[in-house]
């Protein structure tokens, strides 16, 4: 009997077990569907990918943070642009140049001690494309005189950055199409003589360019350059090229500076500013072709290098008020004006450019030579800067 019980006995915990085991499995798989069912499943996936995400983000902006840190520490900062429109009539430095940017994303930059003036006088003009005027800030002689930023490289005339905004201004020597204007690589045997190629030096007793290979390197650097706004101008007329050279300006109100040979005007043109941060010069041949280029891309004067002068029959001893194209005076009307280009002709190097108010047959693109001693009222000249 003792046996049969303990059997019993067993029996009934097995059956226990087995009944416990079935429930647990039929409460397991309830459990299981009901998480299913619910997406508890799906949202710890989720969390989990969530997770994932958001600790790669923090790592890059860790990352990111490190770079700047790193930039700051490396002094590999790079200081915002300033705004044209921000800095008007305000000097910006008195010791170094400084770039800025117009409101359609163009580059200027504006020479120590110099300032950007927008009035009516200059047509209110805050865009490189309608012509930005700088003026002398410092209180030398040469205080108040004006130059126009000329672009080269590729220029928006409008916010939005198309191609019918577009414009692309190439520094080059051109020649200029009679019927439509347009410009093609000079082809011509005037040249001008460059002091890093001993090639290119003819010795004909004409004043060149002081160095036109670091001319150029400004310009691809900087992208552009500047151009006296007047023809050069003086404080006292002149009558002959015996009279005292006295201090060159780019002053509007200032006489005409005429009566110079070549030699004259290149002497005063070079001397004209003693900078470590840009230099004068005389005008060369790169600079009044591209300056064309320029005023016919951005205005509707498509043909300004066929323009002859708009005064005619006297010398405007103060320059127009008629011939100014993005805010530059007289490049077609007036008087010749002389630069440091040399003709092919020996007893002749002297190059002037210009229309000339005695002559209808004169243009903008026009070459004209002369000897070194030529120097009369119907010539005069215009400095440019560089940086």
């Amino acid at each position: 009997m003792l046996s049969k019980k303990i059997k019993n006995n067993n029996g009934i915990t097995l059956v226990a077990l087995v009944v416990t085991i079935i429930i647990l499995l039929i409460l397991a798989t309830i459990s299981i569907q009901s998480l299913t069912n619910t997406g508890l499943f799906k949202k710890a996936q989720e969390a989990k990918e969530k997770t994932q995400n958001a600790e790669e983000n923090q790592a890059k902006t860790l990352n990111e943070y490190e770079d700047e840190l790193n930039k700051y520490i490396s002094g590999d900062v790079k200081t915002p642009i300033k705004k044209v429109t921000d800095n008007i009539d305000s000097v910006l430095s008195t010791t170094d140049n400084t770039e800025l940017e117009d409101a359609y994303g163009n580059k200027i930059v504006v020479p120590a001690g110099f300032k950007i003036i927008s009035n009516s006088d200059t047509n209110n003009a805050t865009t490189v494309d309608k012509g930005i005027v700088i003026e002398d800030a410092t209180t030398g002689a040469t205080a108040g005189s004006q130059f126009v930023w000329i672009p080269v490289g590729k220029i928006y005339t409008n916010i939005e950055h198309t191609e019918a905004n577009k414009r692309v201004i190439t520094l080059g020597r051109y020649e200029f199409d009679e019927t439509s204007g347009e410009e093609r690589n000079y082809s011509g045997s005037f040249v001008e003589e460059d002091t890093n190629d001993a090639s290119t030096i003819q010795n004909k007793g004409n004043i060149i360019a002081k160095n036109i290979t670091n001319f150029k390197n400004s310009v691809a650097a900087n992208g552009g350059y500047y151009i006296g706004r007047y023809e050069a101008r003086t404080t006292k007329a002149r009558s002959s090229t015996n009279d005292t050279l006295t201090q060159i300006t780019e002053k509007g109100i200032d006489q005409l500076y005429n009566c110079v040979t070549q030699s004259q005007a290149a002497s005063q043109a070079k001397n004209m500013y003693n900078s470590n941060k840009f230099t004068s010069d005389l005008i060369n041949n790169y600079a009044w072709d591209t300056a064309i280029t320029f005023i016919q891309k951005c205005t509707n004067q498509t043909k300004y290098s066929r323009q002859n002068s708009l005064n005619t029959g006297s010398i405007a001893q103060t320059g127009t008020t008629i011939d100014k194209q993005c805010n530059i005076f007289d490049m077609a009307s007036n008087v010749f004006e002389w630069t440091t280009e040399t003709s092919n002709y020996s007893d002749y190097p002297c190059v002037y450019r210009s229309g000339y108010c005695y002559d209808s047959n004169c243009y903008t693109s026009n070459q004209y030579y002369g000897d070194t001693s030529l120097g009369n009222a119907g010539i005069g000249f215009r400095p440019l800067l560089y940086l």
